[in-house]
């Protein structure tokens, strides 16, 4: 019984984290030059030793949709566990304003 209400507070911390996701790549995708600041942040972890090797590059698979639309939107917000767990350590911190998560998180997800 623990573990499964454990379970679903993680599936649903998961679900808006992808929710945040999809609206920090749109908000990404109409203000490109907020992409210099992401690659920053992801080359500066991985030199400090706060990402391994393969978070780095799944990370850089991801960025390197940008800027098409569909897939830099489908990328960020992908189902597949690596996505998941890639997106509970975020390079994307502080793209989205306070007012603009909570207005993400209101939303229904598409």
């Amino acid at each position: 019984m623990v573990y499964q209400r454990k379970r679903q507070q993680h599936q649903r911390i998961d679900q808006q984290s992808q929710q945040l996701h999809l609206c920090i790549a749109q908000k990404v995708l109409a203000k490109p030059e907020l992409m210099d600041t992401v690659t920053e942040r992801l080359n500066r972890r991985y030199q400090d030793k706060l990402m391994g090797y393969g978070s780095y590059l799944h990370w850089q698979a991801i960025l390197a949709e940008f800027p098409n639309n569909e897939r830099f939107i489908a990328a960020m917000t992908s189902n597949d566990s690596t996505t998941t767990r890639l997106r509970r350590a975020t390079i994307f911190t502080g793209i989205l304003s306070e007012e603009e998560r909570n207005d993400c998180l209101a939303a229904p997800f598409e």
